[in-house]
């Protein structure tokens, strides 16, 4: 029997699976049907795939830890998440967020996409796996966290306090998180951009002042913040002005090249920037960033308001790639704003910092992983590095081990926003991926032994 036999034959089953999954609230920004979520995922972990569950504290909300065949000569990670978003504004959903919806070639319902669907999809996929072929060749550890949605607040020092004991085997980490490929192809991912965000303020007087009278003797606060802004980045050419900001920035190689090449043609840039379909991925995945994201100061009313701002305050994020880091990026940064910062014209806060990742393009496992991909969806485009910021660094410098993303949600899942969903198409396609994954991960354990 195919892979593709067992899902028809266990469809609607699967699907009661999922709606039971979504039923379960689990909001991690105020903890609603946390406790609930986790009951449900340990007695289906226990009672599917006979996995040993560890409910594992941590100051925010559990991981749930489950370990499938242990003491095996291989080990490897699956990591999802069972926390959802908020739902926002019930009136612009079409469906009940938290009762499954099938409508269109489409499953409705929060967390559908992000990550229940997901987490599912990999539960269910080495389900079917060891339906077919027994026990699973290597050891598996699935962790399931409950604060991605509120930015991994407890992630880092979880994985810290677990790298000496239960993770001590993990050969590899695989991430089953975000959305595949607007072309509709699925996706293996190699690496993240990373982010750091902080905000720049100005500050001249203690209320705003009026311009006549003190036009010409006295500093404007929005001026001086304009001035700042503009010795970090070239307003023209968007090329940030730091010194040694380019500095330990790594090329494609010429494996990510091709990878590149392949890549569907961009869509929907309303203002581009790029000069061609290399460039854009080069700027997209090699080339780091610095946003101005939000600018506030004096008086934005419809009238005329001749003032001079008090204070002005930026709100600015970096987007890092391999090579680089927030550390020294942040060193940069405050060395360019030095006189500034100690005579106390501006002041800056760092408000988040999450490092970039890149694995080796020469690493054995990724025609695998590719294989699988194939196997289980039809094709697979690698990306050597997704654009976003997503905490992959933790598992390389807590594990010191590659990892691999693997999305398994349409493009168009509407996570974090109403009328989240996920397409049958994706659902089906995301288990008889994992399954195969499994397969081909074990070919890769005897290949290793």
């Amino acid at each position: 029997m195919t892979v593709n036999d067992y899902l028809q034959q266990n469809q609607q089953r699967f699907i009661n699976y999922l709606a039971e999954l979504i039923s379960t609230r689990s909001l991690s920004e105020t903890g609603e049907g946390i406790d609930e979520t986790i009951e449900y995922l340990t007695t289906l972990l226990q009672d599917l795939l006979q996995a040993e569950v560890q409910v594992i504290a941590t100051e925010g909300h559990p991981v749930i830890l489950a370990t499938l065949s242990p003491g095996k000569a291989q080990s490897y990670l699956f990591y999802g998440h069972y926390d959802v978003q908020s739902v926002g504004n019930t009136a612009a959903w079409n469906t009940a967020p938290f009762s499954l919806t099938e409508a269109a070639g489409r499953f409705y319902g929060r967390g559908c996409g992000d990550n229940k669907g997901q987490l599912l999809a990999q539960i269910l996929g080495i389900y079917t796996y060891r339906q077919l072929y027994g026990e699973l060749p290597f050891t598996l550890h699935l962790f399931i966290e409950g604060e991605e949605e509120i930015g991994s607040p407890h992630l880092k020092p979880t994985v810290h306090a677990l790298r000496q004991q239960v993770l001590a085997d993990v050969d590899d980490v695989f991430v089953m998180d975000g959305s595949f490929s607007q072309s509709g192809k699925h996706v293996l991912r190699l690496g993240n951009r990373g982010v750091l965000a902080f905000r720049l303020s100005t500050r001249v007087a203690d209320h705003d002042l009026h311009s006549g009278n003190f036009g010409n003797v006295n500093r404007d606060a929005a001026t001086e913040l304009v001035a700042l802004l503009n010795r970090l980045v070239d307003p023209t050419s968007y090329r940030v002005k730091i010194p040694g900001f380019y500095d330990q920035v790594q090329n494609p190689s010429p494996a990510e090249e091709r990878w590149l090449s392949q890549l569907p043609a961009p869509q929907n840039v309303p203002s581009p920037l790029f000069s061609s379909q290399q460039d854009y991925y080069q700027r997209l995945m090699f080339t780091p960033t610095l946003t101005i994201n939000g600018l506030s100061s004096g008086y934005e009313g419809k009238q005329s308001k001749t003032i001079i701002p008090h204070q002005a305050t930026a709100v600015v994020d970096c987007r890092l790639v391999a090579g680089q880091n927030c550390q020294r990026v942040k060193e940069q940064i405050k060395t360019v704003l030095a006189d500034e910062l100690k005579n106390g014209r501006a002041q800056i806060e760092f408000l988040a910092e999450l490092n970039p990742t890149k694995m080796d393009s020469s690493l054995p496992l990724i025609d695998r992983v590719r294989q699988a991909i194939k196997r289980g969806t039809g094709d697979c485009l690698v990306e050597p590095v997704m654009p976003g910021s997503v905490p992959n660094y933790i598992w390389v410098d807590e594990l010191h081990v590659p990892v691999f993303t693997i999305p398994l949600a349409n493009y168009d899942q509407h996570n974090h926003a109403p009328n989240e969903n996920l397409t049958k198409t994706a659902f089906w396609e995301g288990i008889s991926l994992i399954a195969h994954l499994c397969d081909e991960l074990g070919k890769a354990t005897k290949e290793r032994g």
